[in-house]
């Protein structure tokens, strides 16, 4: 029933279910076939198991909390959103999984604005503006996916505040976007909130530019240098940490090299609190390129 499910197949779907098929098997990740047929946007699936059988069968959760409208919603399925809102009711929308997120959550992080508006329209801006478990609200899940579209659209209906934002390890959207490598995120989130927000730190001391630097994307750190100054390059998060360091231990040499022209080679040899240098880094990466630079 999974594949079937899965395929759309709702004439088999039928047959099985006539046949005495239990409709609420579920494979390892706790998935029914309408987990499945839900994801993958096929809706007379679902209206195979409301004839059929029951439609709050439509509502049951997987094991870590999602319903087939998490995963409608993740994938951008409004019409297979929209299906589940008119029969199982609106506060299917509204649930949360174990991660504390709402269909409006995961259709930020995956980039479905024609989700978000049809959320919108049945519950106002209440939806776009709550926090998950770990403190983030849409906004950080669609600057982290570089979502620039869908990050406009939470700032015309929530406000421009809901950019400056801190989840609860401090991360801003700008933290998430630089991490990802989301150069016209960045760019938004300093023309909408001000170049202050590129030099906000996190709990642990990580700016952007840290940020950035872990993940190897050398052009956000260059606008970043641009915008913020290269003091932003050299500043330290805790433990001691400079850019160089993060870039080391992740092996990005196209970075090591903009960081030696831009702040000199001397930051290639500053030490940490532990008293590791950038070579020790690269070394515990296995990153041989790196090393030889170095």
């Amino acid at each position: 029933m999974h594949v079937a499910g899965m395929l759309g197949r709702a004439g088999s779907v039928r047959e099985l279910i006539e046949a005495g098929a239990d409709v609420r098997t579920k494979d390892e990740g706790g998935r029914t076939f309408m987990h499945w047929a839900a994801e993958y946007g096929h809706v007379k699936v679902l209206e195979a198991v409301e004839e059929q059988c029951r439609v709050e069968l439509l509502s049951e959760w997987k094991s870590d909390g999602q319903t087939c409208a998490h995963l409608a919603s993740v994938r951008g399925h409004v019409e297979v959103v929209r299906y589940l809102a008119e029969r199982c009711g609106e506060e299917l929308l509204r649930q949360k999984d174990n991660y504390g997120r709402t269909c409006a959550h995961w259709a930020s992080e995956g980039g479905h604005l024609e989700v978000l508006r049809y959320l919108a329209e049945r519950f106002g801006e209440g939806p776009l503006s709550e926090k998950d478990l770990g403190g983030q609200k849409c906004a950080h899940l669609a600057s982290a996916g570089g979502h620039l579209e869908v990050l406009r659209y939470l700032a015309e209906r929530c406000g421009e505040g809901l950019l400056s934002e801190k989840d609860l390890g401090g991360q801003t959207c700008a933290h998430l976007a630089s991490e990802g490598g989301h150069l016209a995120v960045v760019r938004y989130l300093a023309e909408r909130c001000g170049e202050g927000l590129l030099s906000e730190k996190t709990k642990a001391g990580t700016t952007c530019a840290h940020a950035a630097s872990k993940a190897g994307h050398v052009e956000v750190l260059r606008y970043l240098a641009e915008t913020c100054g290269e003091g932003l390059l050299r500043e330290k998060k805790i433990g001691g940490w400079t850019c160089a360091h993060l870039a080391s231990a992740g092996g990005h040499l196209e970075v090591m090299r903009y960081l030696a022209e831009r702040c000199g080679e001397g930051l290639l040899s500053e030490k940490k609190i532990d008293g590791q240098t950038c070579a020790h880094s690269a070394s515990a990466g296995g990153h041989l390129e790196v090393m030889r630079y170095l």
